[in-house]
């Protein structure tokens, strides 16, 4: 055999590719509609993870000049979730439930709206912005 051969069944171990320093990550519970549970897994499929497609729709929601209206939401439904989350997404999270939207529950319910909007610029945006 030549020792090329002999190279490539043996497992070569590689080291990592570090691309940079990433933040660590927080768990945070929110009290969340359960539809809105669930719309957060299904962005997940697109978005790569639960904690990604929050903090995509709360950073989205941070740029937008006014609040979009979600709808109260049934207390029956309400149910306790974790994420883990940027500390970055936590503290957009608590200014939007703080200034524009009543509580957490309700800013996530709407990053979901948001994420789901195909053409951003026509309906939530002011017309300074376009």
């Amino acid at each position: 055999m030549s020792p090329s051969v002999d190279k490539d069944k043996r497992a070569v171990k590689l080291k990592p590719r570090h691309r940079g320093e990433a933040e660590p990550t927080e768990p945070k519970t929110y009290n969340l509609p359960f539809d809105v549970i669930l719309e957060i897994r299904k962005a997940a499929s697109i978005y790569g993870s639960q904690g990604r497609a929050v903090q995509v729709g709360s950073e989205l929601l941070v740029r937008l000049p006014k609040p979009i209206p979600v709808p109260q939401p049934d207390p029956a439904q309400i149910k306790r979730r974790t994420y883990k989350l940027s500390p970055r997404t936590i503290e957009v999270i608590e200014q939007l439930a703080e200034t524009e939207y009543g509580d957490a529950g309700q800013v996530l319910a709407a990053s979901m709206k948001i994420l789901k909007v195909k053409k951003l610029n026509s309906k939530y945006l002011a017309d300074s912005e376009r």
